[in-house]
Protein backbone atom coordinates (compact mmCIF):
# COMPACT_ATOMS: atom_id res chain seq x y z
CA UNK A 1 0.00 0.00 0.00
CA UNK A 2 1.05 3.87 -0.59
CA UNK A 3 -0.23 6.98 0.29
CA UNK A 4 0.43 10.54 -1.13
CA UNK A 5 -0.30 14.10 0.60
CA UNK A 6 0.86 17.23 -1.41
CA UNK A 7 -0.04 19.06 -4.55
CA UNK A 8 -2.23 17.77 -7.08
CA UNK A 9 -0.72 14.68 -9.01
CA UNK A 10 -1.96 12.37 -11.57
CA UNK A 11 -3.29 8.72 -9.71
CA UNK A 12 0.02 7.16 -11.69
CA UNK A 13 2.10 9.00 -9.04
CA UNK A 14 1.63 5.44 -6.93
CA UNK A 15 0.24 3.30 -9.28
CA UNK A 16 2.58 3.29 -12.10
CA UNK A 17 5.37 6.03 -12.93
CA UNK A 18 7.85 5.74 -10.04
CA UNK A 19 10.61 3.09 -10.67
CA UNK A 20 9.09 0.72 -7.69
CA UNK A 21 5.35 1.69 -8.42
CA UNK A 22 2.59 -0.31 -7.11
CA UNK A 23 2.49 -2.11 -10.40
CA UNK A 24 6.24 -3.50 -9.85
CA UNK A 25 5.79 -4.22 -6.46
CA UNK A 26 2.62 -6.48 -7.71
CA UNK A 27 4.67 -9.06 -8.89
CA UNK A 28 8.08 -8.31 -7.43
CA UNK A 29 7.81 -6.97 -3.88
CA UNK A 30 10.72 -6.84 -2.19
CA UNK A 31 10.16 -7.32 1.13
CA UNK A 32 6.83 -8.77 1.46
CA UNK A 33 6.63 -11.54 4.50
CA UNK A 34 3.78 -13.49 3.57
CA UNK A 35 3.26 -14.66 0.06
CA UNK A 36 5.21 -13.45 -3.23
CA UNK A 37 3.12 -11.45 -5.26
CA UNK A 38 0.14 -9.03 -5.30
CA UNK A 39 -1.73 -9.80 -8.12
CA UNK A 40 -5.74 -9.96 -6.62
CA UNK A 41 -6.46 -6.64 -6.44
CA UNK A 42 -5.90 -3.13 -7.27
CA UNK A 43 -7.53 0.31 -5.83
CA UNK A 44 -7.03 3.54 -5.18
CA UNK A 45 -9.05 6.58 -3.67
CA UNK A 46 -8.43 10.33 -3.70
CA UNK A 47 -9.38 13.59 -2.76
CA UNK A 48 -9.98 16.25 -5.16
CA UNK A 49 -10.35 19.91 -4.16
CA UNK A 50 -12.25 20.92 -1.12
CA UNK A 51 -15.04 17.70 -1.45
CA UNK A 52 -13.96 16.01 1.96
CA UNK A 53 -15.45 12.57 0.23
CA UNK A 54 -12.82 10.82 -1.41
CA UNK A 55 -13.29 9.47 -4.84
CA UNK A 56 -12.53 5.09 -5.15
CA UNK A 57 -11.68 2.64 -8.24
CA UNK A 58 -10.74 -0.64 -7.22
CA UNK A 59 -10.55 -3.80 -9.63
CA UNK A 60 -10.34 -7.06 -9.09
CA UNK A 61 -7.38 -7.25 -11.36
CA UNK A 62 -3.44 -6.57 -11.05
CA UNK A 63 -2.81 -2.93 -12.22
CA UNK A 64 -1.52 -4.16 -15.66
CA UNK A 65 -4.50 -6.14 -16.91
CA UNK A 66 -7.39 -3.91 -15.76
CA UNK A 67 -8.55 -2.36 -18.94
CA UNK A 68 -9.29 1.51 -17.84
CA UNK A 69 -7.22 2.18 -14.55
CA UNK A 70 -3.91 2.71 -16.63
CA UNK A 71 -5.68 5.50 -18.60
CA UNK A 72 -7.88 7.12 -16.23
CA UNK A 73 -4.55 7.13 -13.49
CA UNK A 74 -2.64 9.65 -15.72
CA UNK A 75 -5.43 12.07 -16.61
CA UNK A 76 -7.61 11.38 -12.97
CA UNK A 77 -5.20 13.84 -9.82
CA UNK A 78 -5.90 13.85 -6.28
CA UNK A 79 -4.23 15.70 -3.65
CA UNK A 80 -4.51 12.72 -1.30
CA UNK A 81 -4.21 9.03 -2.34
CA UNK A 82 -4.46 6.15 -0.95
CA UNK A 83 -3.60 3.05 -3.25
CA UNK A 84 -3.35 -0.64 -2.71
CA UNK A 85 -2.41 -4.12 -4.64
CA UNK A 86 -3.99 -7.27 -3.34
CA UNK A 87 -2.54 -10.40 -2.09
CA UNK A 88 -6.10 -12.29 -1.19
CA UNK A 89 -5.59 -13.69 2.37
CA UNK A 90 -6.38 -17.73 2.55
CA UNK A 91 -9.98 -18.08 3.62
CA UNK A 92 -11.10 -14.32 2.87
CA UNK A 93 -13.13 -14.33 -0.61
CA UNK A 94 -11.86 -12.67 -3.94
CA UNK A 95 -13.42 -9.96 -5.81
CA UNK A 96 -14.42 -6.33 -5.80
CA UNK A 97 -15.88 -5.79 -2.35
CA UNK A 98 -12.73 -7.73 -0.81
CA UNK A 99 -9.47 -5.11 -2.25
CA UNK A 100 -8.60 -1.71 -0.73
CA UNK A 101 -9.21 0.95 -0.33
CA UNK A 102 -12.20 0.56 2.45
CA UNK A 103 -14.34 3.59 2.55
CA UNK A 104 -17.16 5.25 4.76
CA UNK A 105 -18.09 8.72 4.47
CA UNK A 106 -14.70 10.89 4.53
CA UNK A 107 -12.37 8.05 5.38
CA UNK A 108 -10.84 5.49 3.33
CA UNK A 109 -8.51 2.55 4.78
CA UNK A 110 -5.73 -0.20 3.66
CA UNK A 111 -4.03 -2.66 5.73
CA UNK A 112 -1.11 -4.64 4.95
CA UNK A 113 -1.50 -7.94 6.92
CA UNK A 114 -4.18 -10.57 8.12
CA UNK A 115 -5.59 -11.35 11.60
CA UNK A 116 -5.19 -14.93 12.91
CA UNK A 117 -7.93 -16.75 13.45
CA UNK A 118 -10.57 -14.98 11.85
CA UNK A 119 -13.21 -16.94 10.90
CA UNK A 120 -12.93 -19.30 14.04
CA UNK A 121 -13.09 -17.14 16.61
CA UNK A 122 -11.49 -12.95 16.17
CA UNK A 123 -13.95 -11.87 13.46
CA UNK A 124 -16.47 -12.48 15.93
CA UNK A 125 -15.44 -10.56 18.42
CA UNK A 126 -14.42 -7.67 16.65
CA UNK A 127 -17.49 -7.81 14.80
CA UNK A 128 -19.63 -7.44 17.74
CA UNK A 129 -17.92 -4.70 19.26
CA UNK A 130 -18.86 -2.40 16.01
CA UNK A 131 -22.25 -0.28 16.37
CA UNK A 132 -24.98 -1.73 14.31
CA UNK A 133 -24.55 1.17 11.41
CA UNK A 134 -21.14 0.19 10.77
CA UNK A 135 -21.48 -3.57 10.78
CA UNK A 136 -24.20 -2.60 7.77
CA UNK A 137 -21.19 -1.25 5.97
CA UNK A 138 -19.34 -4.36 5.88
CA UNK A 139 -19.14 -5.07 1.75
CA UNK A 140 -18.13 -9.11 2.89
CA UNK A 141 -16.67 -10.34 6.04
CA UNK A 142 -12.84 -9.15 5.56
CA UNK A 143 -10.53 -8.56 7.58
CA UNK A 144 -9.16 -6.11 6.27
CA UNK A 145 -12.45 -4.13 6.36
CA UNK A 146 -13.14 -4.95 9.76
CA UNK A 147 -9.83 -3.55 10.88
CA UNK A 148 -10.83 -0.51 9.12
CA UNK A 149 -13.95 0.14 10.23
CA UNK A 150 -13.03 -0.43 14.07
CA UNK A 151 -10.55 2.50 13.39
CA UNK A 152 -14.03 4.19 12.01
CA UNK A 153 -15.78 3.18 15.33
CA UNK A 154 -12.56 4.70 17.32
CA UNK A 155 -13.17 8.11 15.91
CA UNK A 156 -17.05 8.18 15.94
CA UNK A 157 -16.68 7.06 19.58
CA UNK A 158 -13.61 9.85 20.34
CA UNK A 159 -14.07 12.31 17.67
CA UNK A 160 -11.61 14.89 19.29
CA UNK A 161 -9.08 12.28 19.78
CA UNK A 162 -8.98 12.30 16.47
CA UNK A 163 -7.18 10.23 13.44
CA UNK A 164 -4.20 9.10 14.93
CA UNK A 165 -5.78 8.18 18.65
CA UNK A 166 -8.25 6.10 16.49
CA UNK A 167 -5.79 4.34 14.75
CA UNK A 168 -3.86 3.31 17.60
CA UNK A 169 -7.34 2.37 19.39
CA UNK A 170 -8.07 -0.40 16.69
CA UNK A 171 -4.86 -1.64 16.33
CA UNK A 172 -4.33 -1.89 19.49
CA UNK A 173 -7.91 -3.63 20.25
CA UNK A 174 -7.03 -5.85 17.35
CA UNK A 175 -4.26 -6.89 18.94
CA UNK A 176 -5.66 -7.72 22.13
CA UNK A 177 -8.53 -9.65 20.36
CA UNK A 178 -6.00 -11.91 18.97
CA UNK A 179 -3.37 -12.28 21.73
CA UNK A 180 -6.76 -13.39 23.84
CA UNK A 181 -7.37 -16.42 21.44
CA UNK A 182 -4.07 -17.21 20.80
CA UNK A 183 -4.24 -15.96 17.21
CA UNK A 184 -1.17 -13.94 15.73
CA UNK A 185 -1.56 -10.56 13.57
CA UNK A 186 -0.17 -8.18 11.45
CA UNK A 187 -1.81 -4.92 11.75
CA UNK A 188 0.04 -2.11 9.00
CA UNK A 189 -3.22 0.12 8.90
CA UNK A 190 -3.10 3.27 7.12
CA UNK A 191 -6.57 5.47 6.98
CA UNK A 192 -6.72 8.58 5.30
CA UNK A 193 -9.50 11.46 5.97
CA UNK A 194 -8.37 14.61 3.19
CA UNK A 195 -6.49 16.15 5.56
CA UNK A 196 -4.12 13.50 7.07
CA UNK A 197 -2.94 10.26 6.33
CA UNK A 198 -2.31 7.80 9.35
CA UNK A 199 -0.04 4.44 9.16
CA UNK A 200 0.63 2.11 12.08
CA UNK A 201 3.31 -0.14 11.53
CA UNK A 202 2.50 -3.33 14.69
CA UNK A 203 2.32 -6.95 14.34
CA UNK A 204 1.49 -9.42 17.01
CA UNK A 205 3.66 -12.89 17.42
CA UNK A 206 5.01 -12.29 14.07
CA UNK A 207 7.78 -9.22 12.32
CA UNK A 208 6.28 -6.19 11.13
CA UNK A 209 5.41 -5.59 7.45
CA UNK A 210 7.81 -3.07 6.50
CA UNK A 211 6.89 0.73 6.29
CA UNK A 212 8.99 3.49 4.99
CA UNK A 213 7.75 7.45 4.31
CA UNK A 214 9.38 10.16 2.77
CA UNK A 215 9.31 14.00 2.88
CA UNK A 216 9.62 15.91 -0.18
CA UNK A 217 11.79 13.99 -2.22
CA UNK A 218 13.29 14.77 -5.56
CA UNK A 219 10.78 12.92 -7.52
CA UNK A 220 7.57 14.55 -5.36
CA UNK A 221 9.76 18.09 -4.21
CA UNK A 222 5.89 19.45 -3.03
CA UNK A 223 4.24 15.91 -1.03
CA UNK A 224 5.05 13.73 1.68
CA UNK A 225 4.55 10.01 1.29
CA UNK A 226 4.41 6.65 3.37
CA UNK A 227 4.36 3.04 1.67
CA UNK A 228 5.03 -0.29 2.49
CA UNK A 229 8.31 -0.58 0.11
CA UNK A 230 10.32 2.42 -1.11
CA UNK A 231 8.55 3.63 -4.76
CA UNK A 232 12.12 4.97 -6.12
CA UNK A 233 15.96 4.91 -4.48
CA UNK A 234 15.56 7.75 -2.31
CA UNK A 235 16.24 8.54 1.23
CA UNK A 236 13.00 6.78 2.21
CA UNK A 237 13.01 6.72 6.32
CA UNK A 238 11.94 3.28 7.76
CA UNK A 239 8.65 3.71 10.21
CA UNK A 240 9.87 1.50 13.55
CA UNK A 241 8.10 -0.93 15.01
CA UNK A 242 5.01 -0.20 17.22
CA UNK A 243 4.56 3.52 15.54
CA UNK A 244 2.42 5.42 13.88
CA UNK A 245 3.26 7.70 11.10
CA UNK A 246 0.86 11.25 10.61
CA UNK A 247 1.13 12.40 7.09
CA UNK A 248 0.10 15.98 6.10
CA UNK A 249 1.17 18.30 4.24
CA UNK A 250 3.44 19.95 6.79
CA UNK A 251 5.65 16.53 7.16
CA UNK A 252 5.84 13.79 8.96
CA UNK A 253 4.89 13.02 12.62
CA UNK A 254 5.80 9.61 14.46
CA UNK A 255 4.65 8.24 17.43
CA UNK A 256 4.53 5.06 19.97
CA UNK A 257 2.42 2.62 20.19
CA UNK A 258 3.05 2.03 23.70
CA UNK A 259 0.18 -0.25 25.14
CA UNK A 260 0.93 -3.41 23.23
CA UNK A 261 3.01 -6.21 23.94
CA UNK A 262 6.48 -6.22 21.69
CA UNK A 263 5.73 -7.93 18.65
CA UNK A 264 8.20 -11.24 18.03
Amino acid sequence: MAAYVGSPRPLSTLLYDPPRSLLVQAYDPKEQLRGSVNVDGTGVAWWVGDDPEPLRYRTDRPPWSDPNLPELARRLSGRMQLAAVRSATRGIPYGPPFVHPFAYQHLAGAHNGWLGEFRASTAGVLLGRLPEHLRGALDGMSDSQLLFLTAVGHLQAEPGGGLAAAVRAAVTEAAEVCAAHGAQAALNLAVADGRRVVAARVSLGVPANSLYTLEWGQRWPDGVLVASEPLDDDAWTPVPDRCLAELTSAGVRLSPIDDLERSA
